[in-house]
């Protein structure tokens, strides 16, 4: 039986659920929570295999997705409903968020930053955890502001080293720089659409601030945070994407300037420390959640990135020419662009009638089935290179929806 008491909401007129205050304060914890190992990284691939028009196919989706939430969502009893109804789901997408992460920084980070990437996580986490667990409600809030204005802080003196806008001035398209061409960029468009438009309802940190805020606070808040705080936060991609590159590369003399070190260190690190930080807390706030799942997890993702480190590891056709790292990073990635969306898509989003027992189990048996089809074609597309596969995940969608709607219902009570 779910507990009616989870999610923990707050009662009406407590601090913090109304006015421009708190609309800034949860705007920061959402663009803050939001700005991931995705928005960190992906858009340096990005300019990489497209140019500039690839980031702007990623960003714009990925603002305005995140955003529409705090409008479709507009009662904070509908997200509260969502978490107690769809827990499981949302809990696995924490554990995944966490351990993307976690491989991320062990794959990544420990290339960038060398033996301080340890000491340097544990500090960020440390202190946003310090900080932010000793008032449940709130104090969460100021850390993300605190970290917002130091991020915002290194933005503003990166623009003032040489070469900054790097990546910005290559020329596209042009078989010379970028890694795929326009034909890939068109593929890739619907499958930003779809991701960001669905992915935020499986998000914990998102929800809490819907059902923390009234209803015009908490839309002021979306829209403040991801246009705003999560907007300027992947425009600084841009600035810094291309010192990442050699790194992602697996060049094995990549080195960052003194300046970057000092740059990238303090804004990736407290980045990801907060977002491993509020998700998981967010794991940790329900009761009937799998810790032992979280740190196996975590243990995992940790161990998988540090062997995609080895240079001697052989090069196969299933990595498409990426590094090994690179292909585990698009594999976490790919969780984000099928098996999630994939849920919202067939699960979350209501049939036109009630499901039988049997149908839910039927439904179930769909949605696993296609979330390996539409994995393996993401792979196929995303990792392989060969984008085409994308289609054939739209076709497996829609005829899972299709399948999903014929699926045994409860008959109408007679009037």
């Amino acid at each position: 039986m779910l507990d009616d008491q989870y999610p923990d909401q707050p009662e009406p007129g407590e601090p913090l659920t109304r006015g421009p205050g708190a609309a800034v304060l949860w705007g920061a914890f959402l663009g803050c929570s939001w700005t991931w190992v995705i928005g960190m990284v992906l858009p340096a691939l990005l300019l990489r295999d497209y140019g500039l028009l690839g980031w702007v196919a990623f960003a714009v989706p990925n603002v305005l997705g995140a955003a529409a939430m705090g409008t479709v969502l507009l009662k904070p009893g509908w997200s509260a409903s969502i978490v107690r109804n769809h827990r499981t789901a949302c809990q696995q997408f924490t554990v995944i968020t966490v351990a993307y992460h976690l491989f991320v920084v062990a794959w990544l980070f420990s290339k960038l930053f060398g033996l301080a990437t340890a000491p340097m996580l544990v500090v960020a986490v440390g202190l946003c955890a310090t900080l932010g667990f000793k008032n449940h409600r709130s104090a969460m809030l100021f850390v993300a502001a605190g970290v917002t204005l130091v991020s915002w802080g290194c933005f503003s003196w990166a623009t003032q080293v040489q070469d900054a806008w790097e990546l910005t001035d290559w020329a596209w398209p042009s078989a010379e720089v970028n890694r795929l061409n326009k034909t890939d960029l068109l593929l890739f468009i619907p499958c930003a659409l779809t991701g960001f438009a669905l992915c935020p309802y499986l998000d914990l940190t998102f929800h809490r601030a819907r059902y923390s805020t009234e209803p015009g606070t908490g839309t002021a808040a979306f829209i403040f945070g991801f246009c705003v705080v999560f907007a300027l936060m992947i425009v600084f991609s841009i600035v810094y994407g291309a010192r990442l590159l050699p790194f992602i590369a697996g060049e094995a003399d990549a080195e960052l300037p003194g300046v970057w070190l000092v740059l990238l260190g303090v804004h990736l690190s407290l980045q990801a420390g907060f977002t491993i930080t509020v998700h998981v807390r967010e794991a940790l706030d329900d009761a009937h959640a799998n810790r032992a799942w979280l740190v196996a997890a975590g243990g995992v993702a940790i161990l998988l990135g540090y062997l995609a480190q080895v240079s001697t590891l052989p090069n196969h056709r299933i990595t498409g020419g990426l590094t090994w790292g690179e292909a585990g990073y698009r594999g976490f990635l790919l969780f984000y662009g099928t098996v999630f969306p994939a849920y919202v898509w067939l699960v979350m989003i209501p049939t036109r009638g009630t499901l039988t027992p049997l149908g839910r189990e039927l439904r179930t048996g769909v949605y696993a089935v296609s979330c390996g089809l539409t994995y393996a074609f993401g792979w196929i597309a995303f990792v392989m290179g060969q984008s085409r596969a994308l289609l054939l995940i739209f076709v497996i969608l829609f005829v899972a929806r299709g399948i999903v709607e014929l699926l045994p219902r409860n008959k109408p009570e007679a009037v």
